[in-house]
Formats: structure tokens, sequence, C-alpha cells
């Protein structure tokens, strides 16, 4: 069975992935958590994880999918070479990628979200401060996008990545479920089907 890799990295937001874990071990999916060291990585919450495997042991075809936490501040990890590495070789079209919050920036900055449409859990103006162009961004839903329009779903899907914002994490852990195979049932994690 192929396994999810989940990427961690300085002050990732492990709520946004909880719903997404207890899915996983539901169905004892395998999954290894990566970081760029296995030094302990602590969350946002205070959590310290020491990590499975660094990114330089990733044998991609091991895996089936990707799961990629926000964070409060990508800056560090954006910057990552290594870490760009390591997210490009997910960069197939057989290969699903859920990515929430702030951390579809991390694929942008990969080259990954080229046309395709995506939410971020982020103001566009803040990311044209940081360096980014409005070109950029042309595919990307931000924070004040969403609340002018809400998505009914949650999420957005646009192949084989679905991206979310924080407060959508259980619509958006569900949906990831769902296109790695996991049979969702009615009202799982509180939500009506």
């Amino acid at each position: 069975m192929k396994k999810v890799a989940i990427l961690i990295y300085p002050q990732f937001c492990n709520y946004e992935i909880s719903v997404a874990l207890e899915m996983l071990s539901m169905v004892n999916k395998p999954k290894t958590i990566f970081a760029k060291t296995k030094q302990p990585i602590k969350s946002e919450e205070g959590l310290s994880v020491i990590c499975d495997q660094t990114i330089d042991q990733l044998n991609i075809d091991e895996y089936d999918s990707l799961l990629l936490p926000g964070c409060i501040d990508l800056r560090e990890t954006i910057e990552d070479d290594d870490v760009l590495v390591f997210l490009k070789q997910f960069n197939q079209k057989n290969k699903i990628i859920g990515a929430i919050s702030s951390a579809p920036l991390l694929l942008l900055k990969a080259g990954m979200l080229e046309d395709k449409k995506y939410l971020a859990g982020v103001n566009k103006e803040w990311l044209i401060e940081e360096g980014f162009s409005p070109e950029d961004l042309k595919n990307m839903v931000d924070v004040p996008m969403l609340l002018e329009n809400p998505i009914e779903e949650g999420y957005i899907k646009d192949g084989n990545i679905i991206t979310s914002v924080a407060w959508y994490f259980r619509e958006w852990s569900m949906e990831f479920g769902r296109m790695i195979g996991i049979e969702v049932y009615p009202k799982s994690f509180g939500l009506n089907e």
C-alpha cells in the first residue's frame, strides 16, 4: 500500500491536519512525517514533533500523496531550496497533494500551481509586499475574495491538488481522504454529507 508523506516545518499548524491524520489512522493508511532535520519541530500550538525521515530520504515511489499544513510564518521554509526540491518530486498527475492555509504558497514557489486555481489563507496584498507579482497570484483565491464570495465546499480542487483555508480544515481533510480512496461516512467528523 502506498503511503502519505506529511511535511512539517517550524511553526506548522497541527490542528489543520488533525482530521486528515485521524482519517489515515482509522483506515491504517501508512504515513511518513518528513522534515528538513531530525531535530524536534515545534508546531504553532507548542507540540514538539520528531519526523520519521528527513526530506533527503524520500523514495517518491513509496508515496501516492502529500499533506502540507499551514504555518504562522513560512519565510524560512519557502526560501529553502531543499524543501522545494522535495515538493517538486510530488509534481506528478498521479500524486495527490493537499495544502491548507499558507501551505499553497510552498507549491506556488515550487512552480506547481501554474495554470491551477487555488485557495490560500493569506491576502494577496501581503504577498505582493513579500515579492510575489500579481501575475504569480492570478489564480489564487485569497481570504478577502473568499469572504466576499464564499466557496460552498470549503476548498478548491484543481486536478490532483486540493487547497483550502484553516476554517475549512474538516471539509478539506475529508475531500483529501476521498481523493486518496478513503471512504468517508455520513456525519464523519461532525459534518453532514
